[in-house]
């Protein structure tokens, strides 16, 4: 039977897992919700609603939190390949169904129009309309899907290494400590043992009385 102190820590250390899970799944779904929009955007497409970005963002959480759910050991270097290429895949998926989505949904308010005299007009909608695909639409989206593997699959490692190296040169440039000064009060102790020390009690030279 395990000791009762390993019970909290282990709980502790479950603690801290599901945190890191949950802010590893937060991050990738915040980096590639916004890429894919960005990337939708300059390619031409209908620009998305924020309802919609925001909705892609949080049912996107829990799938890139299994995704980057553990970090593969440097042993494993066929892991290595297959999480980068699983890395690609998913991201690769992930733009495709959004800018289905955002291709069909796109800008509620984009198009929009009135025609007609003073009183009378009639409100044309055509932000669900089909968007004719081109060349630059697929740049940006390949541009958006490289940069998205790239921090997925590096992003973590490269923040732990600039705070790395940050920690060493503020090591490096920070200024020399002083020195520390002996007290005042174990100064004058010290003193007051050599004192005692040195005295000795004053010696007689009269020896006992002689008895006769």
């Amino acid at each position: 039977m395990p000791p009762a102190s390993a019970c909290p820590e282990a709980h502790l250390k479950a603690r801290e897992a599901r945190a890191a899970f949950v802010r590893r799944g937060t991050a990738a779904s915040i980096v590639t919700t916004m890429l894919v929009a960005v990337s939708h955007t300059v390619g031409g497409g209908p620009a998305p609603a924020p309802s919609i970005v925001f909705g892609m963002m949080v049912l996107l959480i829990a799938p890139s939190a299994l995704l980057l759910r553990a970090p593969v050991p440097r042993r494993f270097r066929a892991r290595r390949t297959g999480g980068l290429a699983r890395i690609a895949l998913t991201t690769i998926a992930a733009q495709l169904a959004f800018h289905a989505a955002f291709s069909a949904l796109g800008d509620p308010l984009e198009g929009s129009s009135v025609v007609g005299g003073h009183h009378h007009g009639a409100i044309v909608l055509s932000g669900g309309a089909p968007h004719v695909e081109d060349p630059g639409m697929f740049a940006a989206h390949a541009v958006a899907a490289l940069t998205t593997i790239a921090i997925l699959a590096y992003g973590e490692s490269v923040i732990r290494r600039g705070a790395r190296w940050i920690r060493r040169a503020a090591r490096v440039f920070a200024p020399a400590a002083p020195l520390r000064r002996i007290p005042r009060v174990l100064a004058s102790a010290r003193l007051r043992i050599r004192e005692v020390a040195s005295w000795t009690p004053p010696v007689g030279l009269r020896g006992p009385p002689v008895f006769s």
